[in-house]
């Protein structure tokens, strides 16, 4: 049974297109999607960790606030919907956060880098589907060559914290 879906999401137009196949699933499994982002620290932030960054806390408030407006997106199409946002190595935190919460699946997208091998798979796509010690699904680029029906958005005022 499945009743946790994680779903990695990075503000991209593929991350949404494994967004939309976790909601088809979990809508006929009545499953809880667990939207995630993972802020990675741009190179030579964590030399000085306590030093206080800008960068990194205008990209965690965007990050929050796109992970609410998600949250807020699945619940309006009656989903149950748990949304994370931390910052660290991305891949890392996506294998250790899915077995955390105990996730039974894992739907993330692919950035379809190359023509071919596993170089169509994004580095940490393929680090999640080596790595993670449950299923992983990859929504490849060709699934954005299919129309979908538009997901209701909701108003920022309705966001959550």
């Amino acid at each position: 049974m499945i009743n946790r879906i994680l779903v990695p999401l990075d503000g991209s137009r593929m991350s949404e297109r494994a967004l939309d196949v976790a909601i088809e699933l979990a809508g006929g499994l009545n499953s809880t999607i667990v939207a995630l982002r993972v802020v990675e620290p741009a190179i030579g932030s964590a030399d000085l960790p306590n030093a206080p960054d800008p960068l990194l806390a205008a990209q965690k408030s965007e990050a929050e606030t796109y992970v609410a407006q998600v949250c807020d997106r699945l619940t309006v199409l009656g989903i149950d919907a748990d949304c994370h946002v931390f910052v660290g190595d991305v891949a890392r935190h996506i294998i250790r956060f899915a077995e955390f919460v105990q996730c039974d699946l894992v739907v993330m997208s692919s950035h379809g880098l190359g023509d071919g091998g596993w170089h169509v798979l994004g580095s940490v796509a393929q680090k999640v589907l080596h790595t993670a010690r449950l299923p992983v699904m990859i929504v490849g680029p060709g699934t954005l060559e299919t129309p979908r029906e538009e997901v209701p958005q909701v108003e920022m005022a309705n966001a959550r914290p």
